[in-house]
């Protein structure tokens, strides 16, 4: 038996795609042979990323759009129909990481976090799923994060965040699967991405290498492959569930990580 992801007969819609995870899943769905429309909140990093796309001569639209306001989600779901005339897959990437000790932590971060990060994600998926009703199917993957599955020092947000969506996963599983909507979370562990590297890591080589060794300051494990995940490792997997293989999985939660969460 041939093992080969074909997407040319679907629509995807990815969200946070101007850069790292999601831009890769982008660029992974698009070059399976979907037709990919990218959203994130900057205009100008998004149609970059899309042009990026269509230079290697694959089907891509941008759409910027506030994924914590519900009007700017409808349009961005009608949007996606509109361009392509239905959506299969939808990914929810979006995600915004703002760090502080707790004591320290400011009411309008922890807003902020859980709007684009959750709300973002229930919104988003509540209203593809109401279209792929219609269509008579779909799938929707949540990226998740592995810091919804333990405790980050001056991650109170970010992780709270992380773990709604992985329950939210399950839910939205249990509910749509008579629809034939499968629901499934990823849960990246710490990936080269500019979010982990700027944010996180401060800029810091020596704050990374925390990172990877493991460091009550930072991570409280560390990674036993030794390496940050790439971006693409992490496409690769939202690849496998956007496949006919996964058609049979839902609610589940997958982890990429290079061993983290094990120790």
């Amino acid at each position: 038996m041939e093992f080969k992801v074909d997407l040319s007969k679907k629509v995807a819609m990815v969200t946070g795609a101007s850069g790292g995870i999601g831009r890769a899943i982008g660029f992974a769905l698009a070059g399976a042979g979907a037709k990919v429309l990218v959203n994130d909140i900057s205009k100008d990093e998004l149609e970059s990323v899309a042009r990026s796309i269509r230079e290697k001569k694959y089907e891509c639209q941008a759409y910027p759009a506030d994924i914590a306001v519900k009007e700017q989600v409808e349009g961005l779901i009608k949007e996606t129909v509109r361009a392509f005339g239905r959506i299969d897959l939808l990914v929810n990437c979006a995600g915004i990481l703002r760090i502080a000790p707790f004591l320290e932590y400011r009411e309008e971060d922890w807003d902020a976090t859980i709007a684009i990060n959750l709300k973002g994600t229930f919104l988003c998926s509540q209203s593809a799923a109401r279209q792929m009703i219609k269509q008579g199917g779909g799938k929707i993957i949540n990226i998740a994060s592995n810091a919804g599955k333990r405790a980050l020092v001056n991650n109170a947000a970010y992780c709270a965040s992380k773990a709604g969506v992985i329950l939210l996963t399950r839910v939205m599983a249990l509910e749509l699967a008579r629809f034939n909507i499968t629901v499934n979370a990823l849960c990246p562990g710490a990936t080269a991405t500019e979010m982990l590297t700027k944010v996180q890591g401060r800029d810091d080589p020596k704050v990374l290498e925390g990172i990877i060794r493991g460091d009550l300051n930072t991570y409280r494990s560390g990674i036993p492959m030794g390496r940050l995940a790439k971006p693409e490792e992490q496409a690769a997997m939202v690849m496998y569930l956007a496949s006919d293989y996964a058609n049979h999985i839902t609610g589940q939660t997958f982890v990429v990580d290079g061993g983290q969460t094990m120790v």
